[in-house]
């Protein structure tokens, strides 16, 4: 016992964060001072920016270090490699969606010479100082885990994750399909999905109605698997002037997310001569996703649009490489893939991917090739400025420079919400929305041979629901369907 003792002792001993004294870093170059508050919540006094987002870094990793290990492994599939068989099927699901190519083409393409970059490089420095030189967690040791420094692209891996955790298509539209087919529509009019009774839908065969059900049951299987909550929905409200007693501007933000521990939020205070903000900033992201200093205040919720499609490729009877599109046949991209597995033999696996985006099925063993299903994802198909977006937000000193920073974010979808020391409200819808025919019904499994399923307009942030200082006075969002400048309804 003595020995258990001792042992349990040494571990919280060398578990304890350090509060006090002083650390050297080669990346902080002017006199930087952090102070804990009662709750442990560091603010940051620095003479230069740059020297307290490395700061900033450091005390994140300090807290937060395995946190971050585990969100920057689910984007590239490589959980595996640390938590062994128990997350194969999540790195299988998530090796084939493109999130890390899609991170190395946005750190490809940021401009290194911008302040996003510097600032961004300055916050993972700081992480990386404390990994080369803090002590480890123990979870590292407990599972042998080596440490690898943080990267730019280990960054965007975590946003890639976060924006499809906001998705919601994965889930209703294999679903719906399945009811459809299986049941009919009769079983669909409880449910809030418009549909034209006119609309002509794919018909399946029993077996392929099984696969829709397949497909939706894998990807419940992989998220549930993750280590890390997916983040469910947020609630927001901003009151004008007009109706406080005070007479400024209120702002209230609740971006309940599953529970974690440690939680998925981390509050810190960052003060410097250019640069004030008490943020909230999620493991590895370097700009806050919330924050307030004494000009403005910006809060989030999730816009929940469908921002992800699902296509049921025809594949060539005479060459299952192949399959249709219009009145053609195209080959399918394929692309070998490692998945490696603590204690075991590493998984080849052959992805495939069509002009819609990567095929599901590869992922499911227990699925045929007769009707694959590709996965479209706005999140994929665009080049990220989310990074970009979250630097331009959280440094904006006005309205204006808060909306174009909004105007960068393609995915996810979020429902920005705003207040400002001058009077001014608003809530803008994030996300790159766009338009089908009118005859298509995108909760459904769509036709990936005829080409008539495809959207038919890309729409201008301008045109994306939004309310900048309206009549009323207040702005709200609860993650419900807004209606639109546009004079339409978004799905």
């Amino acid at each position: 016992m003595a020995l258990v003792l001792l042992a349990k002792t040494g571990f919280e001993t060398y578990q304890k964060p350090q509060l006090d004294g002083e650390i050297y870093s080669e990346h902080i170059h002017t006199k930087t001072t952090v102070y804990f508050d009662e709750y442990g919540i560091p603010h940051i006094y620095g003479t230069d920016e740059l020297d307290a987002l490395t700061a900033l870094g450091y005390v994140h990793a300090q807290d937060r270090l395995w946190q971050m290990e585990l969100l920057r492994r689910i984007g590239p599939g490589r959980l595996s490699e640390i938590l062994g068989e128990a997350t194969v099927d999540t790195d299988r699901f998530f090796v084939n969606l493109g999130i890390d190519q899609a991170s190395e083409k946005a750190v490809n393409a940021l401009d290194k010479n911008s302040e996003a970059f510097a600032k961004a490089q300055a916050y993972l420095n700081g992480v990386n100082d404390f990994m080369i030189n803090g002590e480890s967690p123990i979870e590292f040791m407990l599972l042998g885990v080596e440490p690898e420094l943080f990267t730019l692209k280990d960054t965007y891996n975590i946003i890639g994750y976060m924006a499809f955790s906001f998705a919601m298509a994965h889930k209703t539209d294999p679903l719906l399909t399945a009811l459809h087919e299986k049941l009919g529509m009769e079983y669909l009019k409880d449910l809030p999905v418009d549909v034209d009774p006119n609309t002509t839908l794919i018909s399946t065969t029993n077996k392929e109605s099984e696969l829709y059900t397949e497909v939706i049951s894998s990807v419940h299987k992989a998220l549930k698997a993750t280590p890390v909550p997916a983040f469910i929905g947020s609630n927001s409200w901003v009151i004008g002037p007009e109706k406080t007693a005070s007479g400024r501007v209120i702002l209230a933000n609740d971006p309940h997310i599953g529970f974690a521990q440690p939680a998925v939020w981390y509050e810190a205070h960052i003060e410097s001569p250019n640069f004030s903000m008490y943020g909230y900033y999620m493991a590895g992201i370097p700009f806050p996703l919330l924050g307030h200093n004494r000009e403005l205040a910006y809060g989030i919720t999730m816009f929940e649009n469908d921002d992800i499609d699902f296509y049921r490729e025809e594949t060539d009877p005479s060459n299952a490489n192949s399959y249709r599109y219009k009145d053609q046949f195209l080959e399918f991209e394929t692309s070998e893939k490692t998945i490696l597995v603590k204690d075991g033999d590493p998984i080849q696996i052959s992805a495939k991917q069509s002009i819609h985006g990567p095929i599901l099925n590869d992922q499911v063993e227990s699925i045929s090739e007769e009707a694959p299903i590709a996965m479209s994802w706005v999140y994929t198909k665009y080049e990220s400025h989310v990074l970009e977006a979250l630097h331009q937000i959280s440094r904006a000193t006005n309205k204006e420079e808060f909306k174009q920073g909004i105007s960068l974010i393609h995915a996810p979808g979020l429902n920005i919400m705003y207040g400002d020391a001058s009077g001014n409200i608003g809530w803008w819808a994030a996300g790159k929305l766009y338009k089908f025919n009118e005859q298509v019904h995108p909760k459904f499994i769509l036709n990936g041979a005829s080409g008539e399923d495809e959207p038919i307009e890309f729409l201008d942030f301008r045109q994306n629901p939004s309310a900048e200082n309206p009549s009323w006075n207040y702005v709200y969002s609860a993650n419900n369907q807004p209606d639109s400048i546009a004079g339409m309804l978004y799905p």
